[in-house]
């Protein structure tokens, strides 16, 4: 199982990775941190014309993940397939970071 979440969506679900460590489940979890809360900014933009406290202190999710006792990498966009493929061929839970900048997408809410 592949699981795919913002730095955000990481933080709200953290404790999952105990779950995950201890059923040794087979889930990758990919987490893209890009350093906030992108949807809440864009909904607090849109709504009121600008955004506060959408910012992380950009957790180091490699060790938190680590002290779960969950294999992690960080990788770059080069390495991403590469390590993927091997987090997502070895048996029990892992975590794969990539770090990106935080820039907004197409928004999904109108």
């Amino acid at each position: 199982v592949l699981a795919v979440s913002g730095d955000g969506g990481a933080m709200y679900s953290l404790a999952e990775l105990a779950t995950a460590r201890q059923y040794g489940l087979d889930v990758t979890w990919l987490i893209v941190d890009d350093g906030g809360y992108g949807i809440l900014r864009e909904y607090m933009t849109d709504a009121f014309g600008e955004a506060t406290g959408t910012d992380l202190a950009r957790p180091d999710f490699v060790a938190l993940a680590e002290s779960f006792g969950v294999p992690a990498v960080r990788t770059t966009p080069d390495a991403l397939a590469t390590d993927l493929a091997k987090a997502l061929a070895q048996p029990g839970p892992s975590v794969v970071v990539l770090p990106a900048l935080l820039r907004m997408f197409e928004p999904t809410h109108l």
